[in-house]
């Protein structure tokens, strides 16, 4: 019986993990604490990895939607402007004395974006990707959008993004038994 009450949990968390990728509001790592908090460390561990999965699928799920727009004129209008932002194809507006603040803003969104487009289309793209998995900062969704928009590769995407949650679910599934709090089943002498 306690088999198929761990098949329950790992295949719930598949789907926590890849509903909760496209959904901030739904947060797997509490899934994955409360989980690990009222079952042995082995079974947490096994939830983790399983939400990590589906975190990993879930997000593959944005960059792919964001890749398809690829061919858009907004995705070639961002290229444009990771360009512009770094130099490449023609200098940028600079700040006029009397613009807006609106239009200064506007103009510093486009410089950040393209400067993002370009780390994560070079050698520290799946570092970023790796990074934001692990720690949360920046928020692994908008990596994932920007990565889509970016030349990083699928396959290196899905790994960077499969370790960076795998890392920090199963952290977070050893949470419990380090600082003491076990189910009754997992407890010494129990």
């Amino acid at each position: 019986m306690p088999e198929a009450t761990t098949a329950v949990l790992v295949a719930s968390a598949l789907l926590v993990g890849a509903v909760s990728a496209v959904v901030p509001l739904l947060a797997v790592e509490a899934y994955v604490v409360a989980v690990a908090a009222v079952h042995p460390t082995g079974v947490g561990v096994a939830v983790a990895l399983s939400a990590a999965v589906g975190q990993a699928a879930g997000k593959s799920a944005v960059f792919l939607a964001v890749r398809s727009a690829g061919r858009s004129r907004w995705s070639r209008r961002l290229h444009r402007h990771a360009l512009e932002a770094m130099g490449r194809a023609g200098p940028v507006a600079p700040d006029r004395p009397g613009s807006s603040p609106w239009a200064r803003a506007g103009r510093l969104l486009r410089r950040l974006t393209g400067w993002c487009l370009v780390v994560l289309s070079g050698r520290w793209g799946a570092a970023v990707v790796l990074l934001s998995g692990v720690v949360g900062v920046p928020p692994l969704l908008v990596v994932s959008a920007a990565a889509g928009a970016s030349r990083l590769p699928l396959p290196v995407f899905i790994v960077a993004c499969l370790v960076g949650r795998s890392v920090r679910l199963c952290a977070l599934a050893l949470v419990p038994g380090l600082v003491g709090v076990l189910a009754p089943e997992a407890a010494p002498g129990a």
